[in-house]
């Protein structure tokens, strides 16, 4: 499944252009329980896999007042980049490659 072009972010990472966005709302389970903050990025021009991100971290709208940390864009550009190495392949078809970022400290 694509990522709809309206809300979405462009990045460039080794020349390659790509499409990131993040919900504009939490779901239920994000701003309830504080479940991991979400992210997708694909290819900004070509359709093929998805790159489905999971930061270890709430979203910083989440409902039970814990502040987190915000998603940058050098953290898609570090998740894309790790993906690639891990076997994420963006230019062929096929379901979502998950990919779970590592802490931040």
């Amino acid at each position: 499944m694509a990522i709809p072009k309206k809300g979405s972010r462009k990045i460039v990472v080794d020349s390659v252009e790509y499409r990131w966005t993040i919900r504009n709302k939490p779901t239920y389970s994000q701003g309830a329980f504080g479940n991991n903050m979400t992210a997708a990025a694909e290819l900004a021009e070509q359709s093929g896999a998805v790159l489905s991100i999971t930061f270890p971290w709430v979203r910083c709208d989440n409902w039970i007042g814990n502040p987190e940390l915000p998603v940058t864009p050098k953290d898609i550009e570090y998740c894309i980049r790790a993906a690639l190495q891990n076997g994420w392949q963006p230019e062929k078809k096929g379901s979502a490659f998950n990919f779970v970022h590592e802490m931040k400290i």
